[in-house]
């Protein structure tokens, strides 16, 4: 990169990095909404700032890493390979912790609110199955790699 780019970059970074150091200051030493001082409900009176600017830098996060990952494929295609692969296996992934997942509605006592019906309750599953998943792979793999050193 050249030298006047870097230099621009490290000044937004800069920017980036004192309008969230005086936001968080802000936020913890700043006023209170009245009626809410010294009570368990405290709340400062900029949180609806320090929330939209968080929006804003994970979106900015969002942003640059799905456009320099775009790039990347585009310019290396056995890249863009791998990732189709990695895609398709957590595609199947997915599928497998769908069917693993049940759609039967729970009998909970007290309960009378409305997210108690099955296309609710088969997302969730499937979330905590693939979890489970995720979970026992990534055990398997650091397993793998240690007990792989031995015999190399």
């Amino acid at each position: 990169m050249s030298s006047k780019l870097t230099r621009i970059i490290n000044i937004i970074l800069w920017v980036l990095l004192g309008v969230s150091l005086v936001l968080f200051v802000l936020f913890y030493m700043g006023s209170a909404v009245p009626g809410t001082e010294g009570t368990n409900m405290y709340e400062p009176t900029i949180t609806e700032t320090t929330l939209n600017w968080a929006y804003i830098m994970l979106l900015i996060a969002v942003v640059l890493t799905l456009g320099f990952s775009i790039v990347n494929l585009v310019t290396n295609p056995k890249a863009l390979k791998r990732s189709l692969f990695i895609l398709l296996g957590v595609g199947i992934l997915i599928v497998i912790s769908y069917y693993l997942a049940s759609d039967q509605v729970l009998s909970m006592p007290g309960y009378e609110g409305t997210e108690n019906v099955p296309k609710t309750l088969k997302y969730a599953g499937t979330g905590l199955y693939l979890t489970y998943i995720l979970a026992g792979l990534a055990m398997l793999s650091i397993l793998y790699s240690e007990v792989a050193k031995y015999f190399k």
